[in-house]
C-alpha cells in the first residue's frame, strides 16, 4: 500500500487534474481539490483524499500536507479517532508538489478502508494527530470524500 501510495504521489506531483492515470504502470485512481482541515495560526493543515487502484489493489488515503508558514514544520507521528489508533503513516517533506503547487510541506496520510471512505462521505472525518507539536485536530468535510467516490 505505501509502495502505491508513494508512487500516487510521484505521478500527482504537479496534477491539476482529478484523474490519475499512468498506462505504464496500469495505475489509475483520482484525487480531490485540497481543503483546509485544521487552521492554527501557526500550522495549517491541507488535506486531500487519493484513490489509486493498481491492477487488484486499491489504496484509499487522507493525504495530509502542511501550508509552509516559515515559522516551524509539523512532525507527526500517530493519528486517533475515538479512542482507537488510525492506519496513519508519515511521509518525508519533500514528497512531491500537488494540486500544481510546492508550496506545502507532507505530513503524512491516513490509510482508509471502504467502509470508512463511505462513512466519511456522509458524515465527514474527524481526527486528532500527534506529534511533536502535541494533538491537533483535524476535520475534513463529507463533500471532499464524496467527491473522491464521484465517478469521473
Amino acid at each position: 500500500m505505501l509502495r502505491a501510495l508513494a508512487l500516487c504521489l510521484i505521478l500527482s506531483a504537479c496534477a491539476t487534474e482529478p484523474a490519475l492515470v499512468s498506462p505504464d504502470t496500469g495505475l489509475s485512481g483520482s484525487v480531490t481539490r485540497q481543503v483546509v482541515i485544521s487552521d492554527h495560526p501557526h500550522h495549517v493543515l491541507l488535506g486531500h483524499v487519493l484513490i489509486a487502484t493498481d491492477g487488484a489493489e486499491t489504496t484509499r488515503a487522507l493525504v495530509i500536507q502542511q501550508r509552509r508558514d516559515g515559522v516551524h514544520r509539523v512532525r507527526m507521528w500517530q493519528a486517533w479517532q475515538d479512542g482507537r489508533a488510525l492506519p496513519f503513516r508519515r511521509l518525508p517533506s519533500r514528497a512531491g508538489c500537488t494540486h500544481g503547487t510546492c508550496r506545502d510541506n507532507a505530513v503524512g496520510f491516513i490509510a482508509l478502508g471502504p467502509m470508512m471512505l463511505e462513512h466519511a462521505a456522509r458524515n465527514g472525518f474527524s481526527a486528532t494527530l500527534i506529534g511533536r507539536e502535541g494533538a491537533i485536530p483535524i476535520q475534513a468535510p463529507a463533500a471532499l470524500f464524496a467527491e473522491a467516490l464521484a465517478p469521473p
